[in-house]
């Protein structure tokens, strides 16, 4: 069996693969250095990942990165939001982080549950309707095979359909996982006003090949917003409210 260090030796040459440039944006093989890997120690993300496994395309390096942030969020006032729920499998990990001992944050998982909307000239892997294999029914389920009593399922076009649901609310989180540039540009821009001071949104698919909108749109907004933004290597995009 080869040890930790000798297989990292091995992708060292795979670490300087260039890969063809998409929609303007460089790209190129990413493999970290770091090999720690807190969630394999992890109990109850574990198992709750066993669980949500097969009702998400985000891997688990990103499942456990929501996990942690809404867990050190705790302090934070308001609840959480999701859009761009696909089959529950992260929305479950944000409602199963949100339940502590002293505050259970409430959760919103929001979609059309009929695939993506919005594709715009800024997303040329996407044309609307990808991603159409779910159903609320699919997530209820998933929500009561967890026993998840903070959660609320909104159904159409967010914020267009559904916002007015949780206009009044104040949020710490919010994961944005749409795919496209003008949804997550509305779903921003509607968020970050309810956002509290210190709160943090996610967005997913950042730097994603497929994915050249959402990562455009964070681009665009960096140093243009009170906020501290992370590119995480992961495919995580982590912009941290720092004041009105």
């Amino acid at each position: 069996m080869l040890t930790t260090e000798e297989i990292l030796k091995k992708l060292d040459p795979l670490r300087y693969a260039d890969v063809s440039p998409i929609a303007g944006l460089a790209h190129s093989v990413i493999i970290p250095q770091s090999s720690y890997s807190p969630w394999l120690q992890d109990e109850e993300f574990q198992e709750t990942l066993q669980v949500i496994k097969n009702y998400t395309l985000v891997d688990f390096y990103r499942c456990y990165e929501l996990w942690q942030l809404v867990r050190q969020s705790a302090h934070i006032d308001g609840d959480i939001l999701e859009v761009g729920v696909y089959r529950g499998g992260t929305g479950c990990i944000l409602a199963r982080a949100a339940r502590q001992p002293d505050r259970t944050r409430h959760v919103f998982l929001c979609d059309t549950y009929a695939g993506i909307v919005k594709a715009g000239p800024q997303d040329i892997c996407f044309k609307g309707g990808e991603l159409s294999d779910t159903s609320v029914d699919l997530v209820k389920g998933l929500v009561a095979r967890l026993a998840l009593p903070n959660v609320s399922i909104l159904q159409g076009t967010f914020p267009d359909d559904t916002a007015a649901a949780v206009s009044d609310r104040q949020f710490s989180f919010c994961h944005i996982d749409v795919d496209v540039y003008e949804s997550a540009r509305e779903v921003l821009d509607w968020v970050w006003p309810r956002l509290s001071f210190g709160g943090i949104v996610v967005f997913d698919d950042y730097g994603f090949y497929t994915c050249a909108g959402v990562t455009k749109l964070v681009n665009e907004r960096i140093g243009q917003m009170n906020a501290t933004t992370i590119h995480n290597l992961n495919g995580h995009a982590i912009m941290i409210k720092m004041g009105a």
